[in-house]
This record gives C-alpha cells, sequence and structure tokens, in this order.
C-alpha cells in the first residue's frame, strides 16, 4: 500500500470514529475499510463507496465531514473527470 492510499485509510478509519458521522455513512465507511483490509483493491472499494454515496451527495444528505471526503475522493481523479463537483 502506497502513501497515498494508507492516508485514505487512515481518513476512513478517522471518520468511522467520528462522532458526527451519521450511522448509515459509517456503515458505508465500515464495509470499504473491512474489503480493504481483506484484500480488496483500494481503487475498487473507493468506486463502491463513490457509488453508495452519490445519491446522498446529490442531495446534499451527507454530513460536512462526509462531504468533504467525498469531494476529496471526487476529484482525485480516481473516477473520472468532472465527478463531485457538485457539491462545490
Amino acid at each position: 500500500m502506497n502513501t497515498e492510499e494508507l492516508e485514505i485509510l487512515n481518513r476512513i478509519y478517522n471518520l468511522i470514529l467520528d462522532r458526527d458521522v451519521r450511522d448509515w455513512e459509517r456503515h458505508f465507511l465500515l464495509e470499504t475499510k473491512n474489503r480493504i483490509e481483506a484484500g480488496g483493491r483500494m481503487k475498487t472499494e473507493l468506486s463502491n463507496l463513490e457509488a453508495n454515496l452519490r445519491p446522498l451527495a446529490m442531495r446534499f444528505n451527507l454530513t460536512p465531514k462526509m462531504a468533504d471526503f467525498y469531494k476529496s475522493l471526487t476529484s482525485s481523479g480516481l473516477f473520472g473527470r468532472g465527478a463531485g463537483k457538485i457539491l462545490e
């Protein structure tokens, strides 16, 4: 795992522990973290997380910290050009 992937995994872990994150957001984060730690490909699992969070982001229904995390994921270039700009 490279340093960027480790940083993303640490952010996920910190969000899981954050009191302001809603239970259903935490559920998606826990699923993603567990799959990555079980050997899943980081890019695939983050793509699945993004797909789960997308409808919530489009309705502006993410907590502020999750919205920032979602925006950082989608602006990283992982999902192609233009994804994540809805929150700006």
